[in-house]
């Protein structure tokens, strides 16, 4: 599809986004523009260069209200975002998936923590440049150290 012909359906999707959808707007690097639209438990994600535009949709399972939060989750000079919610349960605990930027494919990638089956109650540790959150071992919740280095989203 022809650069302007994608960058106009794009802004039409964007202009049709009823007034309750969340929007943000940010660089993950140089040169490129991430646009969220958070509608609902329906994430629109559009990534465009002066080269490439890249369209992705990331349905969630929530009933409560999802928040969005960009950082460098991996530690290598690009920004990220994570989409979270507190628990359905109780509300004791906020549940986060990572996505991570990928300059080689112009995409966000999901993350996934070094144990457990997600990220919760994320925290991030830049002086030790990793993620910590909990997982439930066998005796109860543990910490979970997830780290970048020379790895793959």
């Amino acid at each position: 599809m022809p650069f302007k012909t994608l960058t106009l359906s794009l802004l039409g999707l964007l202009w049709t986004v009823p007034a309750w959808a969340e929007t943000t707007t940010f660089s993950p690097t140089q040169g490129v523009e991430a646009t969220l639209v958070l509608e609902g438990s329906t994430l629109n994600l559009a990534v465009k260069s002066a080269a490439h535009s890249e369209l992705q949709t990331i349905v969630f399972q929530a009933e409560k209200p999802l928040h969005m939060q960009i950082g460098d989750f991996n530690f290598d000079g690009m920004k990220d975002f994570s989409v979270w919610q507190i628990d359905d349960g109780m509300g004791t605990y906020s549940y986060f998936r990572v996505f991570i930027y990928q300059p080689e494919t112009n995409r966000f990638e999901e993350a996934k923590p070094d144990c457990g089956d997600g990220f919760v109650n994320l925290r991030v540790d830049k002086k030790r440049k990793a993620l910590l959150s909990t997982y439930w071992g066998m005796n109860g919740p543990e910490q979970c150290i997830t780290r970048f280095t020379k790895r793959k989203t």
